[in-house]
């Protein structure tokens, strides 16, 4: 279980990190800036990650018939909690540019994409 988290983490870490330099780049290549800060959303999808496996994992041991309905209504909640810590920057008066929406989109897809595969390893085991 712990060896399977870690693992999984440290590729996750690598991957993000990949993600989250190229996609800086690509803004700075492009002579723009955001009016957030990046690395913020990503530090909000890697310990909202954590909280999710973490807790898959910990619920595949006492209900593991229960383990996609709990990942489904922790995508909602983490969805809420993402609305609630950045509403200034995503219902500012200034409104955002392309670069920026798919700015905050990238990361959610990509954490989302790999909670889901984590997930569903864990459901295929069972």
């Amino acid at each position: 279980m712990i060896k399977r988290l870690v693992l999984f983490t440290i590729a996750v870490v690598v991957l993000a990190t990949s993600v989250l330099l190229l996609q800086k780049w690509y803004i700075s290549s492009h002579g723009g800036g955001l009016s957030y800060s990046l690395d913020a959303i990503y530090i909000f999808h890697f310990i909202a990650y954590l909280i999710i496996v973490a807790a898959v994992e910990l619920l595949s041991k006492k209900l593991p018939n229960q383990v996609g309905f709990f990942y489904l209504a922790s995508v909602f909640i983490k969805i809420g909690f993402f609305v609630l810590l950045f509403k200034d920057t995503i219902f500012s008066d200034n409104p955002m540019n392309f670069l920026e929406r798919i700015s905050i989109i990238i990361p959610f897809f990509t954490f989302l994409i790999i909670e889901a595969i984590y997930s569903g390893k864990l459901m295929n085991e069972q």
